[in-house]
């Protein structure tokens, strides 16, 4: 239990540091020295321009999404908006592995553009509301937990309470896809979200989210219960 309530732990670097200070240090001590560096500084401009100055921890996947939905809205083309994300993906690799101020790269988890004009389909805010009024409250959490963390629908559906540390707002994925321990920081949407299920969980289930029965979630099933929800509000 003090794991998981992650009791007599330090506070995660991840949620003093900001964005400003991961950008410029990047701009300072990489940017400055690449032979694009013009085109790496304009990517930086505009990056810090829609984020503001948020910490590290903020930075999730569905942040990121809004951010791409809004330089499409620009009329910015997809090598583009790859070239920015690559910017924020490296500067968040450094951060993650030499500098130590996060845990966690979460571009990685937002896919790259294709470049030929042509875009994945997002949904946008007002789908997503619709999406979620429409769904069954079960439902309702896992689309929630997905939308924020990006993580992948099977590593949510084998999440136990020993990958969850409340305090350090962290979800570990002990087997990713690639075979490799994973830590992802959370939102305090799926922060919330979590310290519920957690005060009210069976004490016989380990899994975060199961069945009524406390067992593992059917993939089917929620295929077919997400399909009625995009049906009902009229997504396509």
């Amino acid at each position: 239990v003090q794991i998981i309530e992650g009791r007599f732990f330090v506070k995660p670097e991840a949620q003093h540091r900001t964005l400003t200070e991961l950008m410029d240090r990047y701009t300072s001590e990489h940017a400055a020295r690449r032979a694009n560096h013009r085109r790496e500084l304009t990517s930086v401009k505009n990056l810090k321009d829609f984020f503001g100055n948020p910490t590290l921890d903020q930075i999730t996947p569905k942040r990121i999404v809004a951010y791409k939905n809004q330089r499409y809205t620009d009329g910015v083309k997809p090598a583009t908006m790859n070239r920015e994300l690559a910017t924020l993906k490296k500067a968040f690799n450094l951060a993650r592995r030499e500098w130590e101020w996060c845990t966690d790269n979460p571009v990685c988890r937002v896919s790259m553009e294709k470049e030929n004009n042509s875009r994945d389909r997002w949904l946008t805010v007002e789908e997503e509301q619709r999406l979620l009024a429409a769904a069954a409250p079960w439902l309702r959490e896992l689309v929630v937990f997905a939308i924020y963390t990006g993580m992948r629908m099977g590593e949510i559906l084998a999440l136990t309470w020993a990958g969850v540390d409340l305090f350090r707002r962290t979800v570990t994925v002990f087997r990713s896809k690639n075979g490799e321990r994973r830590t992802i920081p959370v939102s305090t949407t799926v922060l919330d979200l979590l310290k519920h299920k957690y005060a009210t969980r069976p004490e016989t289930a380990d899994i975060v989210f199961h069945s009524e029965s406390h067992t593992p979630l059917d993939g089917s099933n929620i295929r077919r219960a997400l399909n009625l929800a995009l049906d009902s509000a009229k997504i396509h």
